[in-house]
């Protein structure tokens, strides 16, 4: 880094020995910032630090000349979130935000998480968490970041709210190769859990979102064989032709959430003849809709828990740690 793109030093321990450069100042100079530091603290504190700086790697301290100034870069490190890191490790508690916003909590937990220091976060996750909002629905990859805060600081009841949120909110291309959700800095097991305990969730997801929207869509499918009332079957498959469901398709082509799906069936108006002006008759039984909507709601009410016993034992694990 040029002494013109160098950014002032912020001094988190003013007879440090080591000077870190993070951030990438190509990237948004203003955005990078270098931070003088105890290495021994941060080599105390995580056993990453403490294998980078004392280490075989070439940023230890064995690797410079006592006359040489120690300098390590660290450009895929988030500033704000190493801001963050530096200011509780090095003992200024009296400096750390009351709150975070979501992207922020999510930006400084992949960062304990690299580093192997999340339970230093311990006397302030909770309140962190009680002040983020809820992501509003249609925001999946909100959703996405919360499961890791979640899961990172062992948060049980948010972490199953939210899988359940992301089961019934969440798009089918959420998961797909090309999706955003793979844009995200996330560490390479999160969604690589996704081969361990995430990867069970993952899969799990994938699978009781298949089987659900299947259900409700087989509800169409029973009464589109058994319909004898011809004014009926053609008010139904209108209606389901304008909400782009007809051909009925199978589970796998469905990209709506569930909720989506769900709000489009329960505003579906299937017309019947009614109460005729003269005579006793009221075919207004003959419409389906109320069984409809009763099956639907049993099958979402059957609807599996995405999270299993190994999540909630993992979950209880990180809950124990970062309380120590």
């Amino acid at each position: 880094m040029s002494s013109e793109q160098q950014p002032p030093i912020v001094e988190a321990d003013p007879r440090g020995d080591l000077t870190l450069n993070v951030g990438n100042p190509s990237d948004d100079p203003s955005s990078s910032r270098c931070f003088l530091v105890c290495s021994r603290t941060l080599a105390r504190i995580s056993p990453v630090f403490d294998r980078m700086l004392y280490g075989a790697f070439a940023e230890s301290r064995g690797k410079h000349t006592a006359e040489a100034a120690w300098t390590v870069d660290l450009p895929e490190d988030p500033p704000f979130a190493f801001t963050i890191f530096v200011t509780i490790s090095h003992g200024f508690v009296h400096k750390v935000p009351h709150s975070l916003s979501l992207d922020e909590q999510y930006g400084l937990t992949v960062l304990t998480h690299y580093y192997d220091v999340t339970r230093i976060l311990a006397p302030w996750a909770s309140r962190w968490i009680a002040s983020l909002h809820e992501p509003n629905p249609g925001s999946p990859i909100l959703l996405a970041k919360l499961l890791w805060i979640s899961w990172e600081l062992g948060r049980g009841p948010l972490f199953e709210s939210t899988a359940r949120r992301i089961l019934t909110e969440a798009p089918g291309s959420l998961l797909d190769p090309d999706s955003p959700l793979h844009t995200l800095q996330m560490p390479p097991d999160i969604f690589g859990k996704l081969e361990r305990a995430m990867s069970l969730l993952d899969k799990r997801i994938t699978a009781i979102r298949k089987q659900t929207i299947q259900a409700m869509l087989d509800v169409f499918h029973d009464l589109a064989e058994h319909l004898v009332t011809s004014m009926i079957l053609g008010s139904l498959t209108f209606c389901l032709t304008r909400a782009g469901l007809w051909p009925l398709p199978e589970a796998a082509e469905v990209d709506h959430s569930i909720s989506a799906l769900y709000e489009i069936m329960a505003n579906l108006v299937i017309h019947d003849i009614g109460q005729p002006t003269r005579g006793d008759a009221d075919h207004s039984s003959c419409n389906p809709r109320t069984d409809i909507m009763k099956r639907i709601k049993e099958t979402l009410r059957e609807m599996p828990n995405p999270v299993l016993d190994s999540h909630v034992k993992e979950l209880d694990k990180k809950m124990a740690m970062i309380s120590l």
